[in-house]
């Protein structure tokens, strides 16, 4: 009797093992977004301003403080549709000026030159990084002569 007993308790066993034993579940696929879509979900403030004398995507000294006010605080608006809208804020530089600006907007070179007539860019920037909350480009400032790099955020 003994070998039926081993038989129905191995199988059991086995049963039972295999009954405890979970799929892992596999990671969530990433999901890339384009830079289109990185670009329009959400409107855009400049953060930060710094000159990047050698050119190399890195700000040697911060100017933001030499930003007027007035134009930290616009809001920047992209449209998938290559337009989009700047609007003044709360400060606005010249009272006389509308409280909103219209623009276009493109990508260059695979989509690595934002090139536009957004106020404070007029031309195109090297986008230095992008993602759900930065956007880093560096353009050269022909007002100034310097060639910068500006932090955006939503």
């Amino acid at each position: 009797m003994k070998p039926p007993v081993l038989k129905i308790l191995t199988f059991l066993f086995l049963l039972f093992t295999a009954a405890s034993c979970s799929k892992t579940d596999a990671p969530a696929p990433v999901v890339t977004k384009s830079k289109t879509t990185l670009l329009t979900q959400n409107a855009w403030k400049l953060q930060k301003v710094g000159v990047d004398a050698n050119k190399d995507g890195v700000a040697e000294t911060d100017v933001t403080m030499l930003v007027q006010a007035c134009k930290l605080d616009n809001v920047y608006t992209f449209k998938t549709d290559g337009t989009g809208s700047m609007d003044e804020g709360s400060a606005k530089c010249n009272t006389g000026d509308p409280q909103t600006l219209p623009f276009t907007w493109l990508f260059k070179s695979t989509e690595t030159i934002l090139s536009g007539t957004f106020t404070f860019i007029n031309g195109d920037a090297s986008i230095l990084s992008m993602n759900d909350t930065n956007l880093v480009v560096a353009y050269d400032d022909a007002a100034s002569g310097n060639h910068l790099v500006a932090t955006l955020q939503h």
